[in-house]
This record gives structure tokens, C-alpha cells and sequence, in this order.
């Protein structure tokens, strides 16, 4: 269940891409799941939904690794070492979606973003799975090592 107090002070679509964003994250907590797991329905719109699936599909095909029962790209690299290069993310990501995320506030009464206390302070890499019809992600468990940052953005597209 979501929290549906969001009001109309909410972050809104100037371009005129049929988005609009709530106050803050507070508004998009659901509330039948742990406290920070958010909802925010149309974050993206249907035109940058559109683009980003573009992007994705048109990748070079050495973009893709083929893993068991999926595919997956990384951006802006693989790990090597164990390490992420020093890289940007492609501009197809950092707008709409970086940008939309660190726009958002936590709380109302919060100017920081959900990425403030990461070392980065922004997202530095994005992993996109596709799964064949009828295949869908599996049950698992993250690694037993700490995560600095446990913080997961997914957008389930087309």
C-alpha cells in the first residue's frame, strides 16, 4: 500500500513529458514493505520509456553478456578486478534518470537525496537484465559482504 498523502507540491513535468514526481520520497513509501522501499508510478514517461528502450536494444552487441537465463548489459562497465572503472554513465541515463532521482528528496523537511550519504553521491552504474518470456528474475540474496550503499533503483520497461 502506498502513502497517498503526496500533494500537488511535487516536482512537475516542464518539457511536457507526462511525468510528475512526488514532494519527496516520503510520499512514494509503500507501506506494506520495509521503510525504504518506494513507488513512484509514471517516473518515467512514455516518450524517454521509449528512448531508453532504444538505447538498450541498439547497444553493441559486446554489450551484452549472455548469464544463465538472461542477458545483461552494465553501464558504463564491466568490473574488472572486482572495481568499477572511473567512468561516466551514457547521457541516456543520466537524464531523465539520474537527474529525476537526485532531485527527489527523502522527506519534506530534507533537502538531501536518497544518494547523499554514498560515496559517489550519485548512482555510478546501472546493470540491465532481460529475461525471455516467461523467465523472471530468480529468488536470491545479495552477497554476505556490506554493501556501502544498499540502494536499488528498478524500472520494469515495456
Amino acid at each position: 500500500m502506498m502513502d497517498a498523502s503526496a500533494s500537488s507540491s511535487g516536482h512537475k513535468d516542464d518539457a511536457g513529458n507526462g511525468f510528475s514526481l512526488p514532494p519527496s520520497l516520503d510520499h512514494a513509501r509503500i507501506t506494506t514493505l520495509p521503510q525504504t522501499a518506494y513507488y513512484i508510478p509514471d517516473f518515467l514517461s512514455e516518450e524517454e520509456e521509449r528512448m531508453i528502450l532504444d538505447k538498450i536494444s541498439n547497444a553493441p552487441k559486446p554489450r551484452w553478456k549472455q548469464l544463465t537465463k538472461r542477458r545483461l548489459q552494465t553501464w558504463p562497465s564491466d568490473l574488472v578486478n572486482n572495481k568499477l572503472l572511473d567512468a561516466p554513465l551514457p547521457p541516456w541515463l543520466e537524464t531523465p534518470v539520474v537527474s529525476r532521482l537526485l532531485s527527489l528528496p527523502i522527506q519534506d523537511s530534507e533537502s538531501g537525496h536518497i544518494f547523499a550519504q554514498s560515496p559517489h553521491k550519485k548512482p555510478n552504474h546501472v546493470l540491465i537484465n532481460e529475461y525471455p518470456p516467461g523467465i523472471g528474475i530468480m529468488p536470491h540474496k545479495l552477497s554476505t559482504r556490506q554493501l556501502v550503499v544498499p540502494l536499488l533503483w528498478y524500472a520494469h520497461l515495456a
